[in-house]
C-alpha cells in the first residue's frame, strides 16, 4: 500500500505542466481533507515548492521500484495504485480522489510496490519531500491528522484483502459499491446515490474480480431492484445498504 522513496526523485518532465502560481497553488491546497483546519502559515510553508501538473488518463505517475520524493494531492480527476499479475489480471489497490493527500512517498523510504496511475485526465500537486517534512516539524498536529489518514488506509486495505480471501464476488461488489455510496454518495429517501457510478471493469478492478462476473452479479442486483441505475449515477437501495455493515 505505501508509496515510498527512493534515492532518484520521479522525474515529471514527461507531463503537461500547468503554470505555476501562487493563486492555483493556493486554491488546491484549500481542497485538500487533510488540511482543511490548517492554519494560513502552514499552506504558506507548503506553497512554497509545490507544483501543479496535468495527467493524463492512463499516464504513469509512478512505476513499481521508482521513487516518489514527495507528496501528491489530488487536485482534479482520480489516481489509482494498481497491481498488475504476469497474467495481465490486475487489482486496483487504492483510489484517490479531488482532495486526497497522499503523503507515503515523503514520509516512507522503500521503492513503490505498485504502478499509479491517471484513472482521467486532471491534475495533480507534487509537494516536495522537505517541504512537507519542514511543515511537519513546524506544525505536527498535522502529522497526526496523516497518520490518522493512513491507519484509515491500511484498514480498508485489510478489508479488501479479507473480502478475497473469504467472501465471493456478489458480496465483494455490494461491500464496494455501499462503500463508495457511504464515501461519495448522496443519501436519499430511497438509497444512497453514487454520483459517478464505476464502470463494470472499473469495479472488477476494484473488488479483484472479472468483468464478466461482475456483469452478471450487478445485472441481478438491478433485476432484484437493489441498484437502479440513472443516466451517469448509481442508486443503491435502502434495502441493500443497510444490510452492509
Amino acid at each position: 500500500m505505501a508509496i515510498a522513496t527512493a534515492t532518484t526523485p520521479l522525474d515529471f518532465d514527461a507531463y503537461d505542466g500547468l503554470a505555476r502560481s501562487e493563486a492555483p497553488v493556493m486554491e488546491a491546497l484549500k481542497t485538500c481533507v487533510q488540511l482543511r483546519n490548517a492554519p494560513p502559515e502552514a499552506l504558506r510553508l507548503l506553497m512554497r515548492q509545490a507544483t501543479l501538473r496535468a495527467i493524463s488518463r492512463g499516464g504513469t505517475l509512478a512505476a513499481p521500484g521508482t521513487a516518489l520524493d514527495a507528496a501528491m494531492l489530488v487536485v482534479r480527476g482520480r489516481v489509482r495504485s494498481v497491481q498488475r499479475a504476469a497474467n495481465g489480471r490486475e487489482i486496483s489497490v487504492e483510489i484517490f480522489k479531488s482532495g486526497d493527500l497522499v503523503a507515503d512517498g515523503a514520509l516512507a523510504a522503500a521503492p513503490l510496490g505498485n504502478d499509479w496511475e491517471a484513472v482521467e485526465h486532471g491534475s495533480v500537486l507534487m509537494i516536495p519531500r522537505d517541504t512537507l517534512l519542514a511543515c511537519l516539524r513546524a506544525y505536527p498536529e498535522l502529522s497526526l491528522i496523516l497518520a490518522g489518514e493512513l491507519v484509515a488506509r491500511l484498514e480498508r486495505s485489510k478489508q479488501l484483502a479479507t473480502g478475497l480471501a473469504l467472501t465471493g464476488v456478489q458480496d465483494r461488489v455490494v461491500a464496494r459499491l455501499v462503500a463508495l455510496g457511504r464515501q461519495d454518495g448522496a443519501p436519499g429517501p430511497d438509497g444512497l446515490v453514487i454520483r459517478n457510478r464505476p464502470t463494470q471493469q472499473e469495479l472488477a478492478n476494484q473488488i479483484g474480480a472479472c468483468r464478466e462476473t461482475v456483469s452478471r452479479t450487478v445485472s441481478e442486483l438491478v433485476r432484484q431492484g437493489l441498484l437502479t441505475p440513472r443516466g451517469r449515477s448509481l442508486l443503491v437501495s435502502r434495502r441493500l445498504f443497510e444490510g452492509v455493515a
